[in-house]
């Protein structure tokens, strides 16, 4: 790479047929997603979906969600932080946000559905569930891949089996805010974040060395793969959470859909990645508690990832 800036992120292409596990396209991959990973804390995707067809169908259902007056947005409640509505926030008014908490459920997206049109719309819970479910099932396969490089994927099963899945539905428009932040920097407390948008740019990932790279997808079946610090401390440090931001420049407005994990149960290193170079960096902790901590801290930086440290560091 010489000494030029290197200015994407890093991209693996999974949408080949021919990626079968043992082979050496599928192993060669799977060391790409883990260095991706631990170097920058985030990666490119490009994937086998979804269909031209079907990415303009989330992006149309976005923008019928968004249409909705702020009063019926608003009937989307959550007490855990960033899971229910968001909009119309001083520090960052270019930014509206609704969140479907465990959007694998076909019961879960009715409910969401049911409460924005109580007369009914099948096909946005038809287009929100069968998205939630494409993208958990690349997420399965990006922890299956990341597992199997660190040598650990007899622990794959389980830690699919414990995760679940929040779907948050994104906006960001500039009309007549002075300012361009859609969201201040930060890391995203969840094991990963998976996310998909329209062909307006706005996100930008911090390096190691403190530059800012502006992410730009490559294709409509390109999601940008973002670790948390859950992920962080699951991988007891190897992984970074990645902190990144979103700016927006233009009139444009922003579509973008997020698919969040979370993990019930214990979180705690897999011993196989605890050595005498890498000693224990966490206590085994709930990721409902870290959240719980998350709401209750007041700092200014609670935005970062210190937070976990703060919350469950050795």
């Amino acid at each position: 790479m010489g000494s030029e800036t290197v200015s994407k992120i890093p991209q693996v292409n999974l949408s080949s047929e021919s990626l079968k596990p043992g082979t050496s396209s599928w192993n060669s991959a799977c060391k790409d997603i883990r260095q991706a990973l631990e170097e920058y804390g985030c990666l490119e995707v490009v994937y086998s979906e979804p269909s031209v067809e079907f990415h303009n169908r989330i992006l149309a259902a976005l923008e019928e969600l968004f249409q909705l007056p702020q009063e019926v947005k608003m009937k989307n409640v959550n007490p855990k932080p960033a899971h229910g509505y968001m909009g119309k926030i001083s520090t960052f008014p270019i930014h509206e946000g609704l969140g479907i908490e465990y959007a694998t459920s076909k019961d879960e997206c009715q409910k969401f559905t049911t409460l924005m049109w109580p007369e009914g719309n099948d096909h946005f819970c038809e287009t929100v569930h069968t998205y939630a479910k494409m993208v958990a099932g690349l997420q399965q396969l990006l922890v299956k891949m990341l597992c199997e490089s660190y040598g650990i994927e007899k622990h794959s099963e389980s830690h699919i089996k414990s995760t679940t899945y929040l779907l948050r539905l994104l906006r960001y428009r500039r009309s007549q805010a002075e300012t361009n932040l859609g969201f201040k920097g930060h890391t995203d407390k969840s094991f990963v974040s998976i996310l998909h948008q329209n062909q307006v740019k706005g996100l930008e990932i911090r390096t190691k060395d403190g530059e800012w790279i502006p992410y730009e997808p490559s294709s409509h079946s390109s999601f940008a793969v973002v670790a948390g610090d859950v992920c962080m401390a699951w991988s007891n440090d190897r992984i970074k959470s990645c902190y990144h931001r979103v700016i927006v420049e233009g009139e444009e407005v922003r579509y973008a859909v997020g698919l969040f994990s979370f993990l019930t149960g214990l979180i705690k290193a897999p011993e196989e990645l605890v050595d005498d170079e890498h000693p224990l960096q966490y206590k085994p902790f709930e990721h409902q508690g870290l959240l719980d901590f998350y709401l209750s801290n007041n700092s200014s930086n609670k935005g970062d990832s210190n937070m976990v440290k703060a919350y469950a560091g050795v």
